[in-house]
């Protein structure tokens, strides 16, 4: 099956240039795609699970698990730009909220070199590499924490996979591994105290606990100018409520645009949803 993956690497070399020259990116930035496309798939091809792996990305040395993880963030978060922001501050300030290994702080850091950021990752594994990036590259200007937002301070189950390259973690079972783990909670209210450039949001369906907790501690964002999260919308087939969700950001006088697609009706869908001022 290896052998056959290289024979076609020629093909995939065409795809993956016509894939890196449809970005919104300059020209020079698109050839560094294309080579970091191309040299991910050759690297993914032999690669083995659960061990630690680097690939140079625009500047950064980052490390991850796995070569097919590692493509799979390259491409949702430099290749899609769903977490650019326009910003004429000097020095933003950004919160993470699910930061996994790193690579969106790798993206904000590579746009607003600058920028301030507090990031939140529980998962162990993911964490461990988190932590790992910020010190290879020598990134100033982030703090880590081990820690859910949630609706209140109290530990929570997680679920994780064995596979330390899974990007499945939740606290809810549906959108985690199958082991089962406590960790420790915080509430994002209470960073909240202070102008904040961007509230990134990617958290497998804990966005609701979220919203509890800012709900709890009405006027807190009206310190942020944008809020971009990844809303997960029936999972399960759960009943439609995106709108109670959207209707307390248009309370707190957000604008947003909303990207998604899905093919059947009642498809589980993951929303990009840009809330702006």
């Amino acid at each position: 099956m290896k052998l056959v993956a290289y024979l076609k690497l020629p093909l995939s070399a065409v795809r993956l240039w016509f894939e890196a020259k449809e970005t919104s990116y300059s020209f020079k930035e698109k050839l560094h795609i294309f080579k970091t496309l191309f040299v991910l798939r050759v690297k993914e091809i032999g690669d083995r699970k659960n061990h630690i792996i680097s690939q140079h990305i625009f500047g950064f040395q980052v490390h991850a698990y796995d070569y097919t993880t590692l493509l799979f963030l390259f491409r949702e978060i430099f290749l899609s730009k769903d977490y650019y922001f326009g910003s004429n501050q000097n020095q933003e300030r950004i919160i993470d909220c699910g930061a996994n290994i790193g690579m969106s702080i790798f993206f904000h850091k590579y746009f607003h070199p600058q920028a301030e950021i507090i990031a939140f990752e529980p998962n162990p594994s993911a964490f461990e590499l988190l932590q790992l990036n910020i010190q290879a590259n020598k990134l100033t200007g982030v703090t880590c924490i081990q820690k859910a937002v949630s609706e209140n301070e109290e530990p929570i189950t997680f679920f994780v996979n064995d596979d330390k390259g899974s990007l499945l973690s939740s606290v809810r079972s549906d959108r985690g591994g199958n082991k089962a783990i406590k960790i420790e909670t915080t509430l994002l209210s209470k960073f909240l105290q202070e102008p904040i450039s961007l509230l990134k949001i990617d958290v497998e369906g804990a966005e609701w606990l979220i919203l509890n907790d800012l709900k709890a501690n009405a006027g807190k964002l009206e310190h942020v100018e944008h809020v971009i999260l990844e809303y997960h919308h029936k999972i399960n087939g759960e009943s439609s409520k995106l709108c109670s969700f959207l209707s307390y950001f248009e309370q707190c006088g957000f604008e947003y645009n909303i990207r998604t697609h899905y093919q059947n009706q009642g498809d589980f869908q993951d929303l990009i949803i840009h809330f702006y001022r």
